[in-house]
């Protein structure tokens, strides 16, 4: 059985939006959750090591209570990605890729998404997915922090820690048109009926 050696780092939103509609104990079975994978898929996750991360004016790690379980989050104040950006700055790898998984509601300035997104290109070895907690989530925002524009809504959390492990981070593309969709359909079904004329 491979041996997965990947580190992820999630970062919990508990700023003051998170008391709204129960999305602070949400987040908390999230977290819940990620703890599970490797048990759920022992060949799968094996060798994962999850980081959690609680973040609003500051970043502070989370430490698992007596029993194994996530502690309770307490939520106050504004999220800061500035402080977010800081932190991931002074906590990256020396060598390799950093992966993070941040959970929110995405109640952010649209002045402190532009200077977040200006300090990530200074590095290019960190992959960040972003998943939408609470029916208010504002989605657009949360897209703008992923490094490559996808969200994930929270019941597709498994989807979003899957991207960060296994798939690249190059923006996804839609296609131009669905008769360009019909059309590579259609090539594909003509070269395998060529292939039986053989």
């Amino acid at each position: 059985m491979k041996k997965l050696n990947m580190q992820i780092k999630i970062f919990v939103d508990t700023s003051g939006s998170m008391n709204e509609m129960g999305k602070i104990h949400l987040q908390r079975n999230l977290c819940r959750y990620v703890m599970q994978l490797p048990f759920i898929d022992k060949e799968k996750y094996l060798g994962l090591d999850v980081q959690f991360y609680q973040w609003a004016q500051i970043v502070s790690e989370v430490y698992l209570q007596s029993d194994g379980d996530i502690p309770a989050f307490n939520a106050e104040g504004t999220s800061n990605l500035d402080t977010l950006i800081d932190f991931l700055s002074q906590n990256t790898n020396a060598i390799g890729i950093e992966r993070v998984l941040i959970l929110s509601d995405g109640n952010f300035s649209n002045l402190d998404i532009s200077s977040f997104q200006n300090q990530l290109s200074s590095y290019p070895d960190l992959i960040i997915r972003t998943v939408a907690v609470g029916a208010d989530a504002d989605l657009w925002k949360l897209k703008k922090i992923s490094t490559n524009s996808t969200l994930y809504l929270s019941e597709n959390i498994a989807s979003a820690l899957d991207s960060i492990l296994f798939g690249s981070d190059e923006l996804v593309m839609a296609p131009l048109s669905t008769a360009q969709i019909v059309q590579s359909i259609m090539a594909v079904v003509e070269e395998s009926e060529e292939n039986w004329d053989v």
